[in-house]
């Protein structure tokens, strides 16, 4: 159990553990709902908030998750108005989101960074505080699935 004695693989090995969390619950009610390619169109989309944020030169985190909101709320719009047409305006958005980060990213000025490293990452890099975060929003999502189970069902 050498491996263990470095800090690195023991948040490697938690971070595992708390997305496995996560995971598990998100794409058991992605599964259910029926709505995988939303989620995979909103994910891919995100990518147009890593490019904003390079590009402005603000904190990829925060101008990312604000993106993904957007995202999220033009989504769910559309996707409320137009049920045939759903599948068709996440296609577009999915697509716009990835091109509108890289764009951004190669008119980015100096340091430009690698997109794979955004899409995977590696978890051998997660830090203790993102532990932390993990952590609370895992149980943040366990409290608001169990409060409100039935209407994600519905």
């Amino acid at each position: 159990m050498d491996i263990l004695g470095f800090d690195f693989m023991r948040n490697a090995i938690l971070a595992g553990l708390l997305a496995s969390v996560a995971c598990g619950i998100i794409g058991s009610l992605v599964v259910v709902n029926r709505v995988v390619f939303v989620a995979g169109g909103l994910s891919h989309a995100a990518y147009g908030g890593v490019g904003l944020a390079f590009f402005l030169g603000l904190p990829v985190l925060p101008v990312t998750v604000a993106f993904s909101l957007g995202m999220a709320g033009i989504m769910a719009a559309v996707t409320l108005r137009a049920r045939g047409r759903a599948d068709t305006v996440v296609g577009v958005l999915w697509a716009a989101g990835m091109a509108f980060g890289i764009i951004l990213m190669d008119l980015t000025h100096g340091y430009n960074v690698d997109l794979m490293s955004f899409l995977f990452g590696s978890i051998l890099s997660v830090p203790a505080s993102d532990l932390w975060i993990m952590a609370g929003l895992d149980v943040v999502l366990i409290a608001v699935v169990t409060l409100w189970y039935r209407g994600f069902l519905a």
